[in-house]
């Protein structure tokens, strides 16, 4: 066939080569703009400038006792920290015990028995402060309110009252768990009270760490 013939073979070949540099020169010459190929001196590149705070907090004491690792709790899900970090606290009073507001801010849960208090504070910290272990079952008997929900308090205001005694008669562990529920948002939560402490004494030191991501343009060259 005719396309075996070496003459015509070889005139296809640089006939097909030819093509292909006029094409690259026309599109270089007429169809890419020379600003695209040349480097723009006026291109900004934009910087990340990132800075935090640090800021400390406390929760204080919301009843008088001695002081309990949370993973010394008899109640898995408190011992797990599942709920959040903090420390429990072995009520020192064997009939009524005050229960005294942690810290600062608006009162989010107050259970109908009395037996469980969430608040968060003025600067968002979110406390949960849980009076013995499975007291719900006791419907508020030996408990009693002194605040409601959305009631904002100051640190170391009166919440309610609790009777030990009763708590125990009926086979159950009054401990007080208190907690800091969005422990995810802080850096650091540790136990600052011996191991005895009272009512509105410091208890636990929390550290939030802030981090500000700010992109900024210099100004071009």
């Amino acid at each position: 066939m005719y396309i075996y013939n070496g003459h015509a073979l070889l005139w296809y070949t640089v006939v097909s080569l030819g093509t292909v540099v006029v094409a690259f020169v026309a599109t270089n010459a007429f169809a890419i703009p020379k600003e695209i190929l040349k480097p723009d001196e006026n291109v900004e590149t934009a910087n990340a400038v990132i800075s935090s705070t640090v800021s400390d907090d406390k929760v204080y004491a919301p009843v008088s006792g001695e002081t309990v690792a949370l993973a010394n709790v008899s109640d898995p899900v408190f011992a797990s920290g599942m709920m959040g970090d903090g420390l429990a606290i072995k009520p020192a009073e064997k009939g009524i015990n005050n229960v005294h507001a942690p810290q600062t801010g608006t009162l989010s849960v107050v259970a109908d028995t009395g037996h469980a208090y969430g608040m968060t504070t003025d600067d968002g910290m979110e406390i949960l402060v849980h009076l013995g272990i499975d007291t719900v079952n006791l419907k508020g008997a030996p408990f009693t309110v002194a605040v409601k929900a959305g009631q904002h308090v100051n640190k170391g205001d009166l919440l309610g009252t609790f009777d030990q005694a009763a708590i125990k008669k009926a086979g159950l562990d009054p401990m007080t768990i208190v907690l800091i529920t969005n422990s995810k948002s802080y850096a650091r939560i540790e136990p600052v009270a011996d191991t005895s402490v009272q009512a509105g004494a410091d208890l636990l030191a929390v550290q939030r760490e802030d981090v500000k991501v700010e992109a900024v343009s210099p100004a071009p060259l």
